[in-house]
């Protein structure tokens, strides 16, 4: 959904992405990358320093660009600080919350055109078109009804972070205490289900919008009841103080657009029909593709009728805007089969293949793919650890000038901080050292100064206790062997 960024801040955002997973990079290879030219990218620079506080980008005649991150900032981060300055959602923000706002108010309070307004909500249109979503002349949301609180919920979600700073006081309370007594009355069904994984920021994000939705007469139809609401419908003291915050009663259709469109049982069978697949197919093929892992990396699944169909449900719910600009689920695939490419590649290409003939947009059946891998490694418990086992481990000799006692200690250290990443040999200095008896390591971890004799095996300089230098030195040592052999 990038339509809600404008050229400029798409390509700064590109830039910060670029910054966040690299070292020291040049402007030159920064052009090559995102596009641009220098002059352009310097701009950015000095432009984005200006808004990306705590996070500073460092430049060097020598090194080229650094962004030198807070401990405490994530990269999601990132994307809330472009969706907050961007014009693009302030203007969904206001339609949802002013109903009946003007063309003349918005563009007021935006310091805008009526000319830029018109721009704006032509880009817009042209982007949501894919999810049957309009804003009209009147300046109303109108279309896919699900498809508008997905959307409207995900960019409130990923430009808040929290509700904390988009939720008024009385709101987040009245909502937290409806959803406590939804879940207390409904507990058996919710867990049946297994729907407690919903992350409880955006599930407040979801009744806010969907709120407000209703208070404009926008309303899911209501098909089946699933659940109880008594338990809320009955308490007037609840109703009484949500009348006054949000002017809209707390009526079991009020609570069905709430509550149901994101708890009520998944109908995987009617939904394979909608997008024209067998619900018996898709089963068929997904139990072939893990017999087939189980065959090749020798594992076991205990649960996979369970597993199937989380895969099955779990990616169908992903249809439509599930993010407006960070793809969580794409990038924890490709960063936790980030060292197993071949295992990542597979994957992709067969579930691309089962998915191949749905009825899907390339970016929905983009979507359903990250979105099957992250529950098969998530919800498969032997697959994820087979994953995490290293395919690389630095044989290393550890050369101090310390008692052996100590040299066995930092041995240990080493070995259980970095697991099956490294492999610790203590050669004691009285030791006679050949050049042959070298080769066979990756590294040399000394505190010794006569080191030119130990040929060419990289030596790493280390303190004689394990502290955040050690670490930090064995980490970097790891990563670039493990680039060189990617290479």
């Amino acid at each position: 959904m990038k339509e809600v960024l404008n050229k400029q801040s798409l390509r700064q955002l590109a830039l910060l992405e670029l910054l966040w997973n690299k070292e020291w990079v040049t402007v030159s290879e920064i052009v090559k990358e995102i596009g641009g030219v220098e002059k352009t990218i310097r701009t950015d620079i000095k432009q984005l320093n200006e808004i990306i506080e705590p996070l500073t980008i460092e430049t060097s005649f020598k090194h080229g660009v650094f962004l030198n991150k807070e401990m405490c900032i994530s990269k999601t981060h990132l994307y809330a600080l472009f969706l907050q300055k961007s014009v693009e959602c302030q203007l969904l923000e206001m339609i949802l919350f002013n109903p009946h706002i003007t063309k003349g108010e918005v563009c007021d309070r935006l310091y805008i055109s009526e000319t830029q307004l018109n721009r704006l909500q032509v880009k817009l249109n042209k982007g949501f078109e894919k999810y049957g979503i309009k804003i009209t002349t009147d300046l109303t949301i109108v279309g896919d009804e699900r498809n508008i609180r997905k959307l409207l919920s995900s960019l409130f979600y990923e430009k808040y972070l929290s509700p904390d700073h988009f939720f008024k006081e009385k709101e987040f309370q009245l909502i937290d205490q409806v959803i406590r007594k939804f879940y207390k009355a409904n507990t058996a069904i919710i867990a049946a289900n297994n729907q407690y994984h919903f992350l409880l920021n955006k599930m407040r994000m979801k009744i806010l919008v969907a709120i407000y939705r209703c208070k404009s007469d926008y309303f899911l139809e209501q098909k089946q009841h699933f659940f109880d609401y008594t338990m809320i419908t009955e308490d007037k003291e609840l109703n009484k103080r949500w009348q006054v915050v949000f002017g809209i009663s707390l009526t079991e259709k009020i609570l069905h657009n709430i509550f149901e469109h994101y708890y009520a049982p998944f109908k995987v069978t009617e939904t394979c029909l909608e997008l024209g697949a067998s619900q018996f197919a898709l089963k068929t093929r997904l139990e072939q593709l893990i017999g087939m892992i189980c065959q090749q990396l020798k594992i076991e699944c205990r649960n996979q009728d369970a597993l199937i169909h989380a895969i099955l449900w779990s990616s169908f719910l992903t249809v439509g805007p599930s993010y407006i600009l960070h793809n969580t689920k794409e990038e924890f695939v490709l960063e936790s089969l980030r060292d197993k490419q071949a295992i990542a590649s597979d994957l992709q290409k067969y579930f691309a293949d089962i998915y191949s003939d749905l009825s899907l947009s390339a970016e929905d059946k983009n979507n359903i793919l990250y979105q099957s891998i992250y529950t098969l490694v998530t919800q498969w418990h032997e697959f994820r650890v087979e994953i995490r086992k290293t395919i690389m481990k630095i044989k290393a000799a550890l050369l101090l000038d310390a008692p052996e006692e100590h040299m066995i200690m930092l041995k240990e250290e080493i070995e259980y901080h970095f697991r099956n990443m490294y492999k610790v040999d203590i050669l004691l200095p009285d030791d006679p050292i050949t050049f042959s008896r070298l080769n066979c390591y990756d590294c040399i971890l000394t505190n010794l100064l006569n080191i030119d004799e130990l040929g060419k095996v990289s030596v790493i300089g280390i303190p004689n206790y394990f502290g955040e230098e050690f670490i930090k030195k064995l980490h970097l040592f790891f990563n670039s062997k493990k680039n060189e052999r990617r290479i």
